[in-house]
């Protein structure tokens, strides 16, 4: 018996050229990212221990694992796009939900680290902080966090990339905590910087109580959304459209009766048709079948690269 290698003959690859394309602009705004989030964790854990400042030195080490983080979301764009073979027979899609399944698990728990820090600080009394240096890192940090936002933001839209959704979701956090922060610290330095009375010493434990906690709720709603990839929970929109395409299909070739199996990873979905021919349903040759999978292949409007889509025709109900 001949094995056939899995990367000669495969399911249909329309364009080739363009999931290259994808993939190179895809790590050029994630390498962006990521020497932006160096600048970040070695300025602000510098810059932390310097003044005093355990939310400063907390927002450097999450910049800090960010790097870490988006060198892994790069080695995945890598991946995600490489053809299938003999060992990964399914392509390497798959990567990309357990990558950010990863990245957001790590992140809640420094997040929760973060809290209990900041509570014990509280209730230990709190510390003094400078300020007027903590205001000028929050404003250094607040330019930095918006430019690179803006710029992950307008290149998700326009790559379609769930890779750098989520670090631009992250940085549009990181920008709203940079400004409120800003605006916390400069408020101290301009009313209270003479006196320094005791409720300024609660500021910035009290401050790295919040933070943590709105920098918990992005990294959760990421687990949430990859592990529900993960254990093939069936998007219900597409589960929806692949119903009504369907349907319609039916009608106008006379189908007896239809099967339909969806499944996300990441960008990439995964799409079983079986359909039961009826008596009425009269198929002269293998060039109809394929128009029939053309025909469902439009309907769906996905990129060929990023659907995995297996149509099946038979008149035993047991197949379906």
């Amino acid at each position: 018996m001949i094995k056939r290698p899995h990367n000669k003959y495969k399911k249909v690859r329309n364009n080739v050229e363009q999931p290259l394309m994808q993939c190179k602009k895809e790590q050029f705004v994630l390498k962006i990212s990521l020497a932006c989030a160096v600048v970040l964790a070695v300025f602000g854990i510098a810059y932390g221990i310097y003044i005093g400042s355990k939310a400063i030195i907390f927002d450097g080490l999450v910049a800090f694992l960010s790097i870490i983080l988006i060198l892994l979301s790069v080695i995945t764009s890598k991946f995600i796009y490489k053809e299938d073979d003999d060992t990964f027979q399914y392509g390497y899609m798959r990567f990309e939900p357990m990558v950010n399944l990863l990245k957001s698990l790590i992140l809640l728990l420094l997040c929760m680290y973060a809290m209990v820090n900041g509570i014990q600080a509280i209730l230990s009394g709190g510390y003094e902080v400078e300020f007027d240096k903590a205001m000028l890192y929050s404003f250094f940090s607040m330019i930095l966090s918006i430019g690179i936002w803006l710029f992950t933001s307008y290149q998700a839209k326009i790559l379609q990339s769930p890779l750098i959704s989520v670090d631009s979701l992250e940085w549009l956090i990181d920008s709203v905590l940079y400004l409120g922060g800003f605006v916390v610290f400069g408020t101290v330095w301009l009313f209270d910087r003479e006196s320094q009375t005791e409720w300024a010493k609660y500021l910035d434990p009290g401050l790295l109580v919040v933070l943590s906690m709105i920098l918990g709720v992005m990294p959760l709603k990421v687990f949430i959304k990859n592990l529900a990839d993960l254990v093939m929970v069936a998007p219900k929109d597409m589960d929806d459209k692949i119903d009504t395409l369907l349907q319609n299909i039916s009608k106008k070739y006379n189908f007896s009766d239809y099967d339909t199996h969806v499944a996300k990873s990441g960008r990439f979905f995964m799409i079983e048709v079986n359909i039961l021919m009826g008596e009425s349903f009269k198929i002269q040759n293998i060039d109809e079948m394929d128009l029939i999978r053309d025909e469902i292949e439009q309907g769906l409007d996905i990129p060929s690269y990023k659907i995995w889509l297996s149509v099946s025709f038979t008149k035993n109900p047991k197949w379906l």
